[in-house]
């Protein structure tokens, strides 16, 4: 009995060796395949086995396609769960750009805080953004938070230099709120001012941020646009 016990296990141990090496090699098949017909497919990129239809995830780090075992078919679209009314794209696309709020570099932010400031989030904006101005006021309306604002510049050719000036206040979180309220203007900026515009330029790039305003929570997960209080709620109260 116990040789059979041991025999099992060994067994065991070894289909699923198999099974890992087997899936290695066929996820290196699909990278060969992909790799003849797409001549800048990027080495970085991810592939992995899905659960359905035999298809294989690519995953390019900002969107993910489908192929199949042979690298023939490509897919670019969302996978949809009809029998649990899951978008099964849109949730992994969500898993794979969330982000580590610990690594987030809050320096060079700064802060507003709505009430007793609980819960945290921290967002890319432009002071020109309309769509800013609105979420403005949706977190204003918000009585725990705490808001981590990225200056990110790049709607406007003026933008910069605004931004810049709100930076260089004395209060930047009153300066910010006066201007995004009441369009009230900033002092200038003096020259010895320096700012962390270009640093958050390069985090935004890295983060993979497209437009403002962009929002990270402290689980790691992003919301881009002017979303309502509801939404944002609902999100920040996920794991």
């Amino acid at each position: 009995m116990k040789f059979r016990c041991i025999a099992a296990t060994l067994l065991l141990a070894a289909s699923t060796v198999f099974a890992s090496a087997s899936q290695a090699q066929s996820t290196a098949d699909v990278r060969k395949a992909l790799s003849k017909v797409l001549p800048n497919f990027p080495a970085s990129a991810q592939i992995i086995k899905t659960p359905y239809a035999g298809l294989y995830e690519v995953d390019l780090g900002d969107r993910v396609f489908y192929t199949d075992s042979t690298g023939t078919f490509l897919f670019a679209g969302e996978i949809l769960d009809t029998k649990n009314g899951i978008n099964i794209t849109k949730t992994r696309v969500e898993d794979l750009r969330k982000i580590k709020w610990s690594e987030l570099p809050l320096k060079d932010a700064f802060k507003v805080v709505y009430g007793n400031g609980k819960r945290q989030l921290a967002v890319f904006e432009d002071p020109y953004c309309p769509y800013c101005h609105q979420l403005n006021k949706t977190l204003e309306k918000m009585s725990n938070m705490t808001v981590h604002v990225f200056l990110f510049p790049v709607i406007r050719p003026e933008s910069p230099a605004k931004a810049r000036d709100i930076w260089c206040a004395a209060d930047k979180g009153k300066t910010w709120e006066a201007w995004m309220n009441d369009q009230k203007e900033p002092p200038k900026a003096p020259a010895s001012c320096a700012t962390p515009l270009q640093a958050n330029l390069a985090l935004g790039q890295k983060l993979g941020v497209e437009s403002t305003p962009t929002m990270f929570l402290e689980n790691g997960q992003r919301i881009t646009g002017a979303v309502d209080a509801a939404e944002i709620d609902k999100r920040l109260a996920m794991k």
